[in-house]
């Protein structure tokens, strides 16, 4: 029998986006598709943690899950590897939502997936506007406590 966090976790996987999402940024980092994906499936829940205990990080990632994502192109990945500012952009915007819990998040979901903080830096802040999306999507109430559930069940 499958877990809600399971669940959750596959649906989120398993969207069309952040499939093609991870493929290109595992191109874009230079790692296995195997690899982000162990990354990601270790840091949602470390994400959805930290929104579980912290209000306002809560709504910064449900505002962001509201955001209109661009689909995910082999010359948006590529430009985002070659384009230095980009990826900093991309940091900035992760710290934003997760301030000083940034580094905890980085750190956990290393020793979690076996990776190095540097690669789970890159692998969660250039996946994460797709899978807060899928997140969004998975959430059938279509609001902000539906969404709140969604990473409830990442938790459980």
């Amino acid at each position: 029998m499958m877990t809600m966090q399971q669940q959750t976790l596959e649906n989120v996987l398993t969207d069309p986006t952040v499939e093609t999402t991870l493929t290109l940024v595992a191109t874009m980092v230079g790692l296995t598709r195997e690899t982000v994906s162990k990354i990601v499936e270790s840091g949602l829940p470390v994400m959805a943690n930290v929104a579980d205990a912290d209000p306002w990080v809560f709504k910064a990632m449900y505002a962001q899950s509201r955001k209109p994502v661009p689909l995910p192109t082999q010359a948006h990945y590529t430009h985002l590897g070659k384009d230095g500012l980009a990826r900093q952009t991309l940091v900035a915007d992760f710290q934003v939502i997760y301030g000083a819990k940034t580094d905890t998040i980085y750190r956990d979901t290393a020793n979690q997936a076996n990776a190095s903080e540097e690669q789970v830096s890159q692998v969660l802040t250039a996946s994460m506007p797709a899978l807060l999306r899928a997140l969004r999507i998975a959430n059938v109430n279509v609001n902000e406590m539906g969404f709140g559930r969604q990473l409830r069940n990442l938790n459980a």
